[in-house]
């Protein structure tokens, strides 16, 4: 396993690279602790970064990092690690969506703010339902393994 631990500031930041090298550089490699994939084109040698800004991202990283480190660092390794955390965000972000449309038109409380034009309300149950189905799709999406 390809994996650098860096101690800066009190707090260990950990890089999974690629096995796969372009003058010594890994052609992939992810931070986990910056959600930022990289990638090395190995015909010109221009690196490229994306950064993942979205809590899902940052929490299923912790998260595969302490409870499947082998396969994190075997979709590295495969090429795979930009591709597998761009759908992951894209369908977590919509089952969030879906969700929370569901959780307001069930919820009587949201109706009436919205009947009644209570945009107070409305803002802050609408946070509140978000909430619940982020919790609901995380714990369903993100934090597939336990402890086992």
């Amino acid at each position: 396993m390809q994996l650098t631990t860096l101690q800066e500031s009190g707090s260990d930041f950990m890089i999974f690279q690629s096995k796969q090298k372009v003058n010594g550089a890994p052609i992939w490699e992810v931070d986990t602790d910056t959600q930022t994939v990289s990638h090395c084109n190995p015909r010109t040698g221009e690196r490229s970064r994306y950064v993942f800004h979205t809590d899902q991202i940052r929490y299923y990283l912790h998260h595969i990092e302490d409870k499947r480190p082998d396969f994190l660092q075997e979709i590295v390794d495969k090429g795979e690690i930009y591709k597998h955390l761009d759908e992951l965000d894209t369908k977590v972000t919509d089952a969030v969506n879906r969700q929370t449309e569901l959780l307001m038109q069930s919820s009587r409380d949201y109706q009436v703010a919205v009947e009644s034009g209570d945009l107070n309300a409305v803002g802050s149950i609408g946070n509140l339902l978000r909430m619940q189905a982020q919790r609901v799709v995380y714990d369903t999406m993100i934090y597939l393994w336990r402890d086992e």
